[in-house]
Order: structure tokens, then C-alpha cells, then sequence
């Protein structure tokens, strides 16, 4: 038993880093943790906000609001679907166990540290937003947005590493999700900088426990 487990592990192992190393999700991740970081370093938290905050337009109001709805999880639903239809347990089992633990990590980080957003830091005459998005003051770090949409983003790369198509789009649309939450006026800087982090380490994690749990069904004949 301890020798399948050992050599369970080490096929999760190979397969994973393999992928890691190789997959362009995870170069682009570190350019966008690179940048972010200089950005809290060497500009003001304020200066940051406003200057991205107040850049709008109303079809920039659309825009955001649908991609920052993607960090709802809806796109979820047309995603499960998919794979169901295409019968891709693994893949659709290790998405939603993905977003499940995002929402509990989140919630319990939110509450943990109580961060105020913009609107209860600068105001409403200050902070901007979309006429039909509601401002919230509490609970800003980190982003919860974020964090699914780079979990689902993160993972899926993992799971189509081949496809470059897929794994693009995916980046693309995790960073304009981070990038609408301080636009519609609901996040700091750093509530999306520690959002995405968290995000691809839940889905990397999350990838490894389900490849081990379908390598070990795959052994017992289950699969």
C-alpha cells in the first residue's frame, strides 16, 4: 500500500510539475504578481485607485460588469454543463472542489482581517462605480472575485496545458475580472494582488488531490 501511495505521488509529481514548468499560465502569473508588486511598492495606495477607478466610460461600465461577473462564479454553470456533456468527471469534480474552497478560504479570510473597501476609506463622493453596481464598505481583503476567477483560470490551464488557445483566454479573462474590481470601486491594489496568488495556489492544490484520487479509483477499477 505505501508503495503505490509512493508511486501515486510521484506520478502527481512529474505530471504536475511538468506541467507547471512548461505551461505558459504560470509564466504570464508571474509577470502579473511581478508588476503588481512594483506597483504596491512604488505608487500610493490612493493614487493607484483613482487612477484606475476614475478612467470609466459607460461602455467600460459594461464591459467590467460582465467580466466581473465571471468572479461570481456563473461562468461555472456553463462550464459544468460542458463537461457534463462531455462526461469529464475529473475535470468538473476538480473545478467545483476548487471554487467550494475559495469560497470558504475567502469568507473566513474576509471576516478574519475586516478590511474596509474604497467607499468606507475615501467615500461615496470619491470612489465610482457602474449605475447598478452597489457599493459595499466592508469585508475588501482580499478579493473574492479574484481569487475564483484566477482559481478557475489556473486550473483550467492545468487541465488543458496543450491548448494555448485555452489557457490565453483564461488568463486574459482572470485579470480583467481583478482589473474590474478596483474599476467598479469594490477593491484595493492588494485585495486582487493576494486574491490571485491565492487563487492558482487552490487550484494547483486542488489538481494534484483530485489526479491522486482518480489515479487511485483508476488502479481499483472504479474509472
Amino acid at each position: 500500500m505505501i508503495k503505490n501511495l509512493v508511486a501515486s505521488l510521484d506520478t502527481i509529481k512529474n505530471k504536475c510539475g511538468c506541467t507547471i514548468k512548461t505551461n505558459p499560465f504560470f509564466v504570464c502569473f508571474g509577470c502579473w504578481m511581478a508588476i503588481i508588486s512594483f506597483l504596491l511598492l512604488f505608487t500610493s495606495k490612493y493614487t493607484f485607485f483613482i487612477s484606475i477607478n476614475h478612467f470609466r466610460s459607460l461602455q467600460a461600465d459594461v464591459f467590467f460588469t460582465a467580466f466581473t461577473d465571471i468572479g461570481n462564479g456563473i461562468i461555472l454553470i456553463p462550464l459544468s454543463i460542458l463537461f457534463l456533456i462531455k462526461k469529464n468527471y475529473r475535470i468538473l469534480i476538480g473545478m467545483l472542489l476548487g471554487a467550494l474552497i475559495v469560497s470558504l478560504m475567502v469568507a473566513w479570510l474576509k471576516h478574519a482581517f475586516n478590511h474596509p473597501r474604497p467607499l468606507a476609506c475615501y467615500g461615496k463622493n470619491v470612489v465610482e462605480t457602474a449605475a447598478w453596481i452597489p457599493l459595499y464598505s466592508k469585508y475588501s481583503f482580499p478579493s473574492g472575485h479574484t481569487t475564483t476567477a484566477f482559481c478557475i483560470a489556473a486550473y483550467l490551464s492545468l487541465c488543458f496545458s496543450r491548448n494555448k488557445y485555452t489557457i490565453f483566454i483564461s488568463f486574459a479573462g482572470a485579470c480583467l475580472t481583478a482589473y474590474s474590481r478596483i474599476y467598479l470601486g469594490e477593491h484595493f491594489l492588494e485585495d486582487i494582488w493576494f486574491g490571485s496568488m491565492l487563487g492558482v495556489l487552490i487550484a494547483v492544490c486542488t489538481f494534484i488531490a483530485v489526479q491522486y484520487l482518480f489515479i487511485g479509483l483508476t488502479k481499483r477499477g472504479l474509472t
